[in-house]
């Protein structure tokens, strides 16, 4: 368990740094360092599950996918565009953006690991992935990375592209227990929640005055399901 902490710590630190260095005006070495404790993260983890490294591959994979799709046909999340990023785009998704799907599920599915056991996870992580969504995507829009043709009820967000996050996420979590046999069967303890936690945090201090109210909320939201979780 010693090396599953350690591993927490650091993608909780990616977090903070990421945070931390954009409020003083530092954004690439942010993202950069996010990235690298996110896969020191996923090394110290594979003595405790040693098939984990494929969930972010997946997550990428199937979020560039279905990134793919929605740009060309508005299927899933609904017609979008992307207005910042286009140097460093595959087929049209940035690649920060696919970077971003498998960090992000990663994250999820530890937490999911403190609040419940074996495969009602399947949808735990979905759930989570959407509500994360939920702050993520009026900050991005506000900021300009990328924009909605039509206006949505959650703060200008339309409602089908968090079923869009839910699909992608439920399909890329399917696949790795699939593939996995989910080795980490056990459930953590609630250090495992905490760098989901802390994935709020770059999205509120990056967020302005339009986006503050919707992150602020998503946060609230995930604080509710650590502190009630035997409810679940």
């Amino acid at each position: 368990m010693r090396w599953t902490g350690i591993s927490l710590a650091l993608l909780t630190a990616g977090y903070a740094v990421n945070a931390i260095l954009p409020a003083a005006g530092i954004r690439g070495p942010a993202d950069l360092a996010l990235l690298i404790l996110f896969l020191l993260s996923v090394i110290f983890m594979l003595p405790f599950s040693a098939k984990i490294v494929l969930l972010p591959i997946i997550g990428s994979f199937i979020g560039f996918l279905f990134e793919y799709i929605g740009l060309s046909y508005g299927f899933p999340f609904g017609s979008y565009s992307y207005l910042k990023l286009e140097k460093y785009s595959i087929y049209g998704v940035p690649v920060p953006v696919i970077v971003a799907w498998g960090i992000y599920i990663y994250t999820c599915y530890l937490a999911s690991t403190f609040l419940i056991r074996g495969k009602r996870r399947i949808l735990i992580v979905p759930l989570l992935m959407v509500l994360l969504d939920m702050a993520v995507d009026p900050v991005m829009v506000e900021q300009g990375v990328w924009a909605w043709r039509e206006k949505g009820l959650w703060f200008g967000v339309p409602l089908s592209n968090f079923l869009g996050w839910f699909t992608v996420s439920l399909t890329a979590i399917c696949l790795y227990l699939a593939l996995s046999r989910d080795d980490m069967p056990k459930t953590l303890s609630w250090h495992a929640y905490i760098p989901y936690i802390f994935s709020y945090v770059p999205i509120l201090v990056s967020a302005g005055q339009n986006s503050f109210i919707p992150a602020f909320i998503s946060f609230l939201m995930a604080v509710a399901l650590f502190l009630f979780r035997k409810f679940l």
